[in-house]
């Protein structure tokens, strides 16, 4: 009897393993819902931890936020300023208004246990077409692409977060790979001159960052016969982060973009 029971339960364990992993239906669901859950739980605990701030430190966040508005509303009437200006020019040109996005979004979890480069997003409006590109208190954090259909950030310690970017005083132009420990910056032109502390920005070239965003300092540098290959430290301090900025150039769909390259 108690053998009986025993096959029963492996086979439906089997029946579900198998449909859960070779049903995209099911697979989709089984996916989905989760999310979901850690959707719900997070958006309430985030409600409660804002009201309990609010109770018993109103005052003091108030004359916080009084100050920090202070400083960013200037800020933000020079930006307005200068894009205002910059798409004059690009109108007169006959060339594409510029635009970007920045859209706030949350980590849910990591997508597999152990695996800290990769985390499930809260994502509105995601185009799963698109790149975007991730920033984190100002710097770049990474990427965000599909995965399942869900959005996912590849983190600068992912190795495959790739991006183009700009190094050293003349801006030469290079291709960002994760890693884990420093970042690499390979295809950089041979006759480029580098040095070690040299600044590396993002270039905007593959329409998934606008360009500046800082990325890191070059730590290391390797020369070969066509090429030279950077190390790079990167600025972003990624240790168990909560809420991104994803950035929305109005880029092209991924195909069409991956032609051009």
């Amino acid at each position: 009897m108690i053998k009986n029971k025993f096959f029963l339960a492996v086979l439906l364990g089997a029946i579900l393993y198998i449909s859960v992993n070779y049903t995209p239906v099911l697979r989709q669901q089984a996916l989905t819902l989760p999310l979901q859950i850690k959707h719900y739980f997070l958006h309430v605990k985030e409600r409660m931890t804002r009201q309990a701030e609010t109770f018993f430190s109103q005052k003091a966040k108030i004359a916080e936020l009084k100050t920090a508005l202070e400083k960013c509303t200037p800020q933000a009437q020079l930006s307005t300023a200068f894009a205002s200006r910059l798409n004059h020019f690009l109108e007169e040109s006959r060339l594409k208004k510029y635009d970007p996005r920045l859209i706030l979004v949350q980590g849910l979890s990591y997508v597999k246990l152990g695996d800290f480069s990769r985390l499930w997003l809260d994502f509105p409006d995601f185009n799963s077409s698109k790149i975007y590109g991730l920033l984190y208190r100002g710097y770049a954090a990474g990427i965000v692409d599909a995965e399942a259909g869900h959005p996912v950030a590849r983190l600068l310690s992912n190795d495959k977060m790739v991006c183009s970017v700009r190094i050293g005083a003349q801006g030469d132009l290079g291709v960002l790979f994760g890693g884990k420990t420093f970042l690499s910056v390979k295809y950089i032109p041979s006759y480029a001159e580098i040095k070690r502390g040299d600044e590396v920005t993002t270039s905007g070239n593959d329409n998934i960052f606008y360009e500046g965003v800082k990325v890191g300092k070059v730590v290391a540098i390797e020369s070969y016969n066509l090429y030279k290959t950077a190390a790079v430290e990167p600025y972003a301090r990624l240790h168990d982060p909560h809420y991104f900025y994803a950035v929305d150039t109005g880029s092209e769909k991924i195909e069409e973009r991956n032609a051009t390259r």
